[in-house]
């Protein structure tokens, strides 16, 4: 088959292009101009690279045109710190004209996978899952502008279906990182546990809530200058627990909603085999950095936020295959 990814020089993109590639299908890579990640991409494999962008009508229409499969993984993301302008112009109306390109110029298109966000069930105002795990019968309670341009584009996805026939399948992802980015302080997983990337990370932010003035109060009281890592903890000495999830057990997921018939129209979490304690982890990052750990007693600890994976488990065969601690464990192996 003729797949285009967009979104290929990614984490989960490039992953993916070397799945299908392997496969033996013809993998098309979208991707902006001057993309290390997809020059890097297309050094390594025999891909046709289209380079574009989601609001650029003309370069989607010449990448997509006879297309079979779309894996539609280029979007603005959180990590990034955009403005919410961003969010709507590539997530939610990028979308659009993709799914657009896809009805006039690929005819035969039999999937349009679709990358969305767990954020999809994040409410701002509680901060917290009605339970879980999470699963997908949740209620969307989209919080931010991101979870917001998530949920509209699941929609335009389900209407371009119902009006015009292409199948679709939405792919809800937990937090995503390539394992080096744990280990790095400046990525932005790494400022969720290194001291100093934190507090640089508080001290540079404007508009500060009273929370964060005592969590970066917390931090300073716990520098004596030399970095070190932290755990967030509630006043009972209980920390959170959450997912982080491998880019090529996502790639993996992906990969198989292209050809399940069943998954047309629905939507799978898609994450690692168990959840993990922040404590659990800092503890496992510290000893693996030989680095001292610190747990700061704060009001407003990260909530739980866990995934269920059951039914991709069920209808896609979905089996994860990298925890967070192999994760560890391959990026201090270097």
């Amino acid at each position: 088959m003729d797949i285009l990814i967009t979104g290929a020089g990614g984490r989960i993109g490039s992953r993916l292009a070397r799945l299908l590639s392997d496969d033996g299908h013809r993998v098309r890579a979208l991707g902006l101009p001057g993309d290390p990640g997809l020059a890097r991409l297309a050094e390594s494999l025999p891909l046709a690279v289209f380079e574009g962008d989601l609001t650029d009508r003309s370069s989607l229409a010449q990448a997509v045109v006879g297309v079979d499969v779309i894996c539609h993984l280029a979007a603005a993301l959180t990590t990034h710190d955009v403005e919410d302008d961003a969010f709507v112009r590539a997530n939610y109306n990028g979308t659009y004209h993709l799914l657009s390109a896809a009805r006039d110029h690929a005819p035969a298109i039999s999937r349009f996978v679709y990358a969305s966000s767990d954020a999809v069930y994040w409410p701002a105002l509680t901060n917290r899952p009605l339970y879980l795990p999470i699963d997908e019968a949740h209620p969307l309670l989209a919080g931010s502008v991101y979870g917001a341009t998530k949920v509209g584009a699941e929609a335009m996805c389900a209407a371009f279906w119902r009006s015009y026939g292409i199948p679709y399948v939405v792919m809800r992802p937990t937090a995503t990182a390539d394992p080096h980015e744990l280990v790095d302080p400046a990525s932005p997983f790494g400022r969720r546990w290194f001291l100093h990337a934190a507090m640089a990370r508080l001290e540079k932010t404007d508009k500060r809530s009273p929370s964060d003035d005592r969590l970066l109060n917390r931090l300073r009281e716990a520098d004596d200058g030399d970095d070190k890592l932290f755990v967030l903890t509630d006043p009972d000495g209980l920390s959170s627990m959450s997912m982080l999830t491998d880019p090529r057990d996502v790639a993996r997921g992906m990969r198989a909603m292209i050809d399940a018939p069943e998954a047309v129209g629905e939507a799978f979490n898609i994450g690692p085999a168990a959840p993990h304690s922040e404590r659990e982890f800092v503890i496992g990052l510290a000893s693996r950095l030989d680095m001292e750990a610190v747990e700061i007693v704060h009001d407003a600890v990260r909530p739980s936020w866990y995934v269920s994976t059951a039914k991709a488990r069920g209808v896609l065969g979905y089996r994860p295959e990298i925890s967070v601690f192999d994760m560890l464990d391959e990026a201090v192996a270097g």
